[in-house]
């Protein structure tokens, strides 16, 4: 709820008016902190969004927002970012944010350093740091942005400890072939917020499944890169298209299978 700049200015200030002043802003207060509460987030598969909010850079669409078990809040967006346009952020002090960049190349800059960003990297921002994405480019960009709080409290001297905010590029993860595709490890730390963030890129032949139906404490979202997949959740299965991302919960039994004519290949991200 906005409230105009002229509500109260222009009636007397007596002790009834500055006690209503003072009720309005308590129940505006609780009325915010009830909108700020998020549900619990079901194991499945989510979509980007259809619907897209228009920013100062470009456009943002959501994919879910919600409450898991080791995270009190996680939500997850597409932003798109059109050419020549940058996104200026200054991340909350209870927060950390992840970005996979799904599209194109932008060029970062984080504390003095100014650092290229191809397609497949990943960035790890820790909580009060400064960072500019900007699209250098005539080209829209289109970035994964993973926003997240821990229901532990912050270790701000892990996160310093491992490293601080990190960038991880692409070419960094060797891919090694297996008799059912192969995959490229690339980081496996804590942060600030996560006793340990573990992520792999997979890729699936047709017709094979990445491992027999199984459960582990950490959560894992799969964010699928290319192809057609389908996924084990519990009793049921859910089919997976590029661009979909599977949120699965702790203890969750799953397995993914490539149920398309060529391989498909997905981002495996465990955390705890």
């Amino acid at each position: 709820m906005k409230i105009s700049p002229w509500s109260f200015e222009k009636i007397p200030k007596t002790p009834h008016i500055v006690d209503m002043k003072c009720a309005l802003i308590l129940f505006l207060c609780l009325t915010n902190a009830v909108w700020a509460q998020v549900g619990p987030l079901p194991s499945q598969v989510f979509s980007i969004s259809g619907e897209s909010i228009r920013t100062k850079y470009g456009t943002k669409s959501a994919i879910f927002k919600g409450e898991g078990d080791v995270l009190k809040i996680q939500e997850m967006n597409l932003l798109r970012i059109r050419g020549h346009k940058k996104i200026a952020l200054l991340v909350a002090a209870d927060r950390e944010h992840f970005y996979v960049l799904k599209k194109g190349a932008l060029r970062i800059k984080m504390a003095d350093k100014e650092m290229e960003f191809s397609e497949g990297s990943m960035l790890t921002v820790m909580p009060a740091e400064r960072i500019i994405l900007k699209n250098t480019s005539q080209d829209e960009v289109e970035i994964y942005e993973m926003t997240y709080l821990s229901k532990a409290p912050i270790n701000s001297e892990r996160g310093t400890s491992a490293g601080g905010s990190f960038l991880v590029p692409w070419e960094s993860g060797v891919f090694k072939a297996t008799a059912k595709g192969g995959g490229r490890q690339f980081f496996d730390r804590p942060t600030a917020m996560l006793n340990r963030f573990d992520i792999h890129v997979t890729t699936l032949n047709v017709g094979q499944q990445s491992h027999d139906p199984h459960t582990h404490v950490n959560e894992e979202i799969i964010l699928m890169i290319e192809g057609q997949a389908e996924e084990r959740i519990g009793d049921s299965s859910e089919r997976a298209k590029a661009g979909d991302v599977i949120r699965l919960g702790s203890k969750v039994l799953h397995n993914i299978t490539n149920v398309g004519d060529k391989p498909c290949t997905y981002y495996a991200i465990q955390w705890n």
